[in-house]
């Protein structure tokens, strides 16, 4: 266009940049020299172009760079929407920087005259919710009722205070949320409840399809529904299906507590399949799963049952590093273990009672 006489103004600009942020598969340094470039020749972009660019800047954990970015618009005349403030908003709760500077955003945006919508108030209330802040969450859940007049047929919010207060094992008061949750939507805490029925009689196929019609609709079920199923699915050995419903709970960014997840290792460890149980444990530590105890007692007694002593000193090792001290049945156990001598080879024999003195000291 250049070569042609042809002047490029901010439209073609705008197109560039959106482009090159397109489903954050493009290229970011080409895109961020592209707002240089628009920058240089005196224009601005768009809202839209803006907001592909922050959103990737986001999800790259630069967050820094995508406030500098939505700050140079502004001072260079651009608008800003609730959009792009929605975007910075996700940022800093992925981040975990909820409690201060997504909230600040929160209120700067009133400030500055932009309207909350029901993206802004879910972004708060899943990001203080997956932090353990239940209070704050339904501070934020209440003034989203206030403003907005009601939820506006969308669950999340409920959802991500039904998920607070499972991962804070208040179980009792998640289903009181629950039954409050009827109020909005009937249909969905009537299935809901359904499905936990079902999984106390033990039928968890039919708990399944209902959890697979919710989803169908468009309704994310609650993170105590996959608790539920997966639970009652480790207590029938069906280690497929339940792990299954574990990738679906954290795509969900529902992250499985100690009673959940340790019910699948033990589950595992029942079927003599313990080197399964420890990539899983692996696995749900990357994912932010904190392991306990009972978590590692399990593995550990199955490691000792198939002979696997070397594994055993694994595992003790890393109960030490993460300052994990052992329940009554693995002290039992290990003490068992030094007193017995299984192992006939004595090097790794003194080696396991050099690192249980380490345990106990």
């Amino acid at each position: 266009m250049k070569n042609h006489g042809v002047d490029v103004n901010v439209v073609v600009y705008n197109t560039l940049i959106h482009a090159l942020c397109k489903n954050g598969k493009g290229n970011l340094v080409q895109a961020l020299v592209m707002l240089e470039k628009c920058f240089g020749n005196g224009f601005v972009p768009d809202v839209v172009a803006l907001t592909k660019l922050m959103e990737i800047l986001c999800k790259e954990g630069r967050i820094s760079e995508a406030v500098e970015v939505m700050e140079r618009v502004e001072a260079k005349g651009g608008t800003h929407d609730v959009v792009v403030y929605n975007t910075l908003a996700k940022g800093f709760v992925k981040a975990g920087n909820v409690s201060v500077s997504a909230l600040d955003l929160f209120h700067e945006m009133k400030r500055a005259g932009v309207r909350w919508d029901f993206v802004t108030f879910e972004t708060l209330t899943h990001g203080f919710c997956s932090a353990g802040k239940t209070r704050e969450g339904v501070e934020i859940f209440e003034l989203m009722l206030e403003d907005r007049g009601g939820c506006g047929g969308r669950i999340a919010c409920c959802n991500s205070i039904s998920y607070s207060l499972y991962k804070n094992n208040d179980i009792g008061k998640a289903l009181e949320f629950l039954d409050y949750m009827k109020n909005w939507f009937p249909q969905a805490v009537d299935r809901t409840l359904t499905i936990l029925h079902l999984c106390e009689e033990g039928n968890t196929d039919e708990g399944r399809k209902i959890l697979d019609e919710m989803r169908e609709r468009g309704r994310a079920p609650s993170a105590i529904v996959y608790a539920s199923l997966i639970q009652e699915h480790c207590k029938k050995g069906c280690m497929r299906e339940a792990v299954e419903l574990v990738n679906e709970m954290t795509g969900l960014w529902y992250f499985p507590v100690a009673s959940t997840f340790n019910a699948l290792i033990s589950g595992f460890c029942k079927q003599g399949r313990a080197g399964i149980a420890v990539r899983l444990m692996d696995d749900l530590k990357t994912r932010g799963c904190l392991l306990d105890s009972e978590s590692y007692g399990v593995v550990v007694e199955a490691l000792w049952a198939e002979g696997d002593l070397q594994h055993v000193f694994v595992m003790l090792m890393q109960m030490m590093e993460r300052g994990i001290a052992p329940n009554q049945d693995t002290w039992n156990l290990l003490i068992r273990v030094a007193m017995e001598g299984k192992s006939e080879n004595r090097l790794l024999q003194t080696e396991y009672m050099t690192k249980l003195d380490l345990l106990i000291h």
